[in-house]
């Protein structure tokens, strides 16, 4: 049995496997259908990866806990800085817009008071004056 299970694996693994290995391979593998086993061995690589990721993530996690907390702190730094820039320009935006409303108002003022006859002749002429 122990050769039949060999045959279906790389020659380079079976070498590579320690004998206690090898066996616990078999007797893991003895009650297994055909279709498991060709199964298992076709995606030995994304099952070891698999495995390493779990078995790995306890150890790593606490090392990358600090780059991952920087990163965060940055991120969080940044969103401020961008808070603040865009109230401040949506502040810039307002007042250029509050500003262009006096104006329209006090042209739309002037316009009707032109038209109400409200001006002396000499307020026009001082108007036309200033104006380029």
């Amino acid at each position: 049995m122990v050769e039949q299970t060999n045959q279906n694996l790389p020659e380079s693994v079976v070498q590579n496997l320690p004998v206690v290995a090898n066996q616990t391979w078999q007797q893991a593998t003895q009650n297994f259908p055909q279709q498991v086993k060709q199964t298992v061995i076709q995606n030995r690589v994304p099952i070891a990866v698999g495995v390493g990721a779990i078995v790995l993530t306890p150890i790593l996690l606490p090392l990358l806990k600090p780059v991952a907390k920087a990163t965060i702190k940055t991120g969080v730094s940044f969103l401020e800085k961008t808070k603040g820039a865009l109230a401040e320009t949506v502040e810039v935006f307002g007042d250029i817009v509050a500003e262009a409303k006096a104006e329209v108002a006090a042209e739309a003022q002037h316009k009707s008071n032109l038209k109400a006859g409200v001006y002396s002749q000499q307020e026009l002429n001082a108007n036309k004056s200033a104006t380029p």
